[in-house]
């Protein structure tokens, strides 16, 4: 019950411990799955836990609603997000946004823009919104859209970023480089997607592959 553990430091730091774990996991099982040598390569690059927990609130709307959180990417590796059951999230695939399902008690897992360089975009990165009844190019039904922002939204999403010195790019030859961030390191990289720092700040939603993806 996200009502729950939103109340208790003690849960939301034994949960952050628990993340921190999958994401090794995660991370090694990719480096597997691509077939490199060395299965722990992407989750060393991650020993210095530079991540993030976030409780996420959504005020409830009404039909002219449009999205509840703009359409973009994570900019980091991996992001594992726990939903309370309320609609509206989806992904951009095949061409469409598409509604994510929800299964109670499992973690959605998102790919970052980061480890969809590093992996040469064999993991594409998760194009991702918070729709509502007004949100252009839905595939979710209008009713269950309306029933949604009905009512408050609740989330947790971790972010796992790697090690603040480590390049965004894993090697020169990376034809899918991150254009002219591509020789920053990943704390440099972070600040420049994100917008800095100030509640005036304006990060960047999509790089440019993935706004190709989008067109």
């Amino acid at each position: 019950d996200l009502s729950e553990v939103s109340e208790d430091v003690g849960i939301i730091q034994e949960y952050y411990s628990s993340l921190r774990k999958i994401r090794d996991i995660l991370l090694k099982s990719i480096a597997s799955g691509i077939g490199m040598d060395d299965a722990e390569f992407f989750s060393r690059l991650h020993n210095e836990n530079n991540d993030s927990i976030r409780l996420l609130n959504y005020l409830s709307g009404d039909e002219n609603t449009a999205n509840r959180c703009k359409e973009h990417s994570d900019y980091g590796t991996l992001t594992l997000l726990l939903t309370d059951g309320v609609g509206g999230l989806e992904a951009f695939v095949d061409g469409k946004w598409r509604q994510v399902p929800y299964v109670k008690g499992a973690l959605i897992v998102n790919i970052g823009s980061i480890l969809s360089v590093w992996t040469r975009q064999d993991l594409k990165a998760t194009l991702h919104r918070v729709a509502g009844p007004a949100s252009v190019g839905s595939t979710t039904s209008t009713n269950d859209l309306l029933k949604a922002v009905s009512v408050q939204r609740r989330s947790i999403a971790y972010f796992a970023d790697p090690n603040p010195n480590v390049a965004t790019t894993l090697s020169q030859a990376n034809e899918h480089s991150l254009e002219n961030e591509d020789k920053m390191t990943i704390d440099k990289y972070i600040q420049w997607r994100s917008g800095g720092s100030g509640a005036d700040r304006s990060g960047v939603s999509f790089t440019r592959n993935e706004e190709e993806r989008l067109s």
